[in-house]
């Protein structure tokens, strides 16, 4: 394989963030942990309970195969929730990606109604510098929600530009593909992309249906794949059948991506 391809936890997401990580380690697949195995759980209200179930049982697995850490996205609005708080919050998930193995740490913007660009400029230049500390790089997601601060090419440069160090773009090309931007995140921040989420939808739904299935323009992400040797690819395939079903389709879906 002349790349390095890692899943989501999220294509099983019947399963708690370690068992998910477990059984796609046990298959051969690199890892992302993503936030969604929480949720699935309870969220924040059992997040320190499940780190703890994580980190008891990390020496049975493969940590070399964690790639990176979806980092929660909920709570974000520094309109309603001190800032403080959130930092605090990431800070700690950013301490437990290290102790996992994770390098990359992906991050959406905060949701803001008062002067967004220099908000998330004050909270990723902190979370930088925590990162970094840890060893861990941060890659800025690309917002579905098409109103908020984040989901234009423009948004993600400034922020990149202006943090410099430490930071980087993660391109969910499923989030791109519904606000019609896939083209102009390829021109305007190749150069910053350090991670993709890819998924498929119909153009209209986040749907997270596996590639070649709907409607994003695959050729131009695989292209850029072949360009960037230094890229980390995340399928971001949400499934809840039963776990032999949802390998067999990462099975597919790495298949055809090693061809």
């Amino acid at each position: 394989m002349w790349f390095t391809i890692a899943f989501s936890t999220m294509v099983l997401l019947n399963l708690d963030p370690f068992e998910a990580t477990a059984k796609l380690i046990e298959s051969g697949f690199h890892v992302e942990v993503c936030y969604d195995n929480f949720l699935v759980f309870g969220g924040r209200y059992v997040e320190d309970a499940l780190f703890k179930k994580f980190l008891d049982s990390i020496q049975s697995i493969r940590k070399t195969y964690i790639k990176s850490v979806h980092m929660p996205y909920d709570e974000l609005d520094a309109d309603t929730i001190p800032l403080e708080h959130i930092l605090n919050r990431m800070v700690k998930w950013l301490r437990f990606a290290h102790e996992i193995g994770a390098s990359i740490a992906v991050f959406h913007t905060l949701k803001t109604s008062s002067d967004p660009l220099n908000t998330n400029l004050h909270f990723f230049r902190e979370i930088a510098r925590e990162a970094m500390d840890r060893g861990i790089r941060i890659a800025v997601e690309n917002r579905l929600e098409r109103e908020l601060f984040g989901s234009k090419p423009e948004d993600l440069k400034n922020i990149v530009e202006s943090v410099g160090e430490g930071i980087g773009i993660c391109l969910d090309v499923g989030h791109a593909n519904i606000n019609k931007n896939l083209d102009a995140f390829l021109k305007t921040l190749e150069n910053s992309i350090i991670e993709l989420h890819l998924h498929d939808n119909n153009g209209f739904r986040d749907e997270h249906k596996p590639p070649f299935t709907g409607s994003v323009d695959w050729n131009a992400v695989i292209r850029l794949i072949k360009r960037k040797g230094d890229i980390l690819p995340v399928f971001e395939i949400a499934c809840r059948e039963p776990v032999t079903g949802c390998l067999s389709i990462a099975s597919r879906v790495k298949q055809e991506f090693e061809m």
